[in-house]
């Protein structure tokens, strides 16, 4: 028996990236998994990964920083798996000029909160009742070491991040005496496409990879299976006390 068999999770941001992986582990350790993504194509592709290797899967397609799009897809999602026991809030951009706070595009700004901080709320605002329907659960917020870094010219991703540790950590106060944990999880670099897109989009993307590099002690970047390995232990049982955690998964970046 798997670590999450029997278990129902809604994974956003599932069509590429860490939320692709995380959903993946969440099927092979036992899980049926909603996998929430706004690219059709993209996400059935996490679907059907998972369904070729003997997994449980459903698409569920929508923009969750849109009000209508969230409740949308937390509805399919427990509609879809007959309920909900765990939730990643994993969906998340970056802009990929950097620039001083004044002389930020306002409508970039918005739009990078409304993905990384709106949607989640919007998500999580949604999927309680049905968390509390299931006797409780785990909420995993995936944010990032920009949380509690700064990167000059970055402002809205770190700002975005910081915000969700203390969305986290709200639900986590106002949920935990009716069963809810929520933690979140603070990724260093982790080689994703994402990272791949935003190096080749920079006139000196690998000089400036060279000094993320050098900022991890650890000497290398994350790889995209060892924070699904993470939110597989947050969202099972055996993580049972772990709740209002902010935890760091970044080769000591944060450290430094």
């Amino acid at each position: 028996m798997g670590r999450l068999t029997g278990k129902r999770a809604l994974v956003t941001g599932g069509s590429s990236g860490i939320g692709r992986e995380v959903a993946k582990a969440f099927a092979a350790e036992g899980a049926a998994v909603a996998v929430g993504g706004r690219d059709v194509e993209r996400t059935q592709a996490t679907v059907d990964a998972i369904t070729a290797a003997g997994g449980t899967a459903i698409a569920v397609i929508g923009d969750v920083s849109d009000v209508a799009g969230a409740e949308d897809v937390v509805a399919k999602a427990a509609a879809g798996l007959g309920g909900l026991d765990s939730l990643v809030n994993n969906a998340g951009i970056d802009a990929i000029e950097w620039m001083p706070v004044a002389d930020w595009d306002i409508a970039e700004f918005d739009r990078i909160i409304a993905t990384n901080l709106r949607g989640p709320f919007l998500v999580a605002k949604f999927a309680i009742p049905h968390l509390l329907a299931a006797g409780g659960g785990s909420i995993v917020n995936m944010s990032s070491v920009c949380a509690i870094t700064v990167w000059a010219g970055d402002c809205g991703y770190d700002i975005s991040k910081a915000g969700l540790n203390m969305l986290s950590d709200h639900l986590a106060v106002e949920y935990g005496p009716q069963g809810i944990r929520s933690n979140t999880l603070m990724p260093g670099v982790i080689r994703t496409e994402l990272h791949e897109s935003v190096m080749e989009a920079m006139d000196d993307g690998r000089a400036f990879e060279r000094e993320l590099l050098s900022r991890h002690p650890i000497g290398r970047f994350g790889a995209v299976d060892e924070v699904a390995d993470a939110c597989v232990f947050l969202c099972a049982d055996e993580a049972g006390f772990l709740t209002g955690a902010n935890i760091s998964i970044d080769g000591a970046y944060s450290r430094v």
